[in-house]
């Protein structure tokens, strides 16, 4: 069934994200690449684990209930990688919860896919462009 499929693809978007974050310096949390509209990756685990929490509580709800983000520290190493775990762990229940699969629901899965891909790519240039290596388990590296 494809939505088991986006699911599968949502939890391995969630391991090569720790993976990436796992392996970088915290120094790099908060550099910057010199072009416009840069994110740090502490800006992008902001909105990484708000998209999680707020997609997973829009799930039980069944429909969008807008964005709202745990982190209070996007520039600590050891908070991050908990945001990261804990996020992952309440879309995890929210699967599960779920019991009558509409088609906003299965929306909600496609859009939190293409965000966490679309932020992996980020961090992917982000990493590579400040000088970095990234762990051999991304994909997409």
């Amino acid at each position: 069934m494809m939505r088991n499929i986006v699911i599968k693809n949502i939890e391995s978007r969630f391991k090569s994200i720790l993976d990436i974050v796992e392996s970088i310096e915290p120094k790099l949390l908060t550099k910057q690449l010199d072009i416009a509209k840069s994110k740090s990756v502490g800006e992008h685990m902001w909105c990484i684990v708000g998209a999680r929490e707020s997609y997973s509580r829009s799930l039980i709800k069944g429909d969008w209930d807008g964005f709202v983000c745990s982190l209070e520290c996007d520039d600590n190493l050891e908070e991050i990688i908990d945001a990261l775990n804990s996020s992952k762990m309440l879309f995890e229940q929210s699967v599960k919860i779920v019991e009558n699969w509409t088609q906003a629901r299965d929306e909600l899965l496609v859009n939190l896919l293409e965000h966490e891909t679309m932020h992996e790519g980020q961090l992917i240039r982000h990493v590579y462009g400040l000088g970095y290596r990234l762990p051999d388990s991304i994909k997409w590296a």
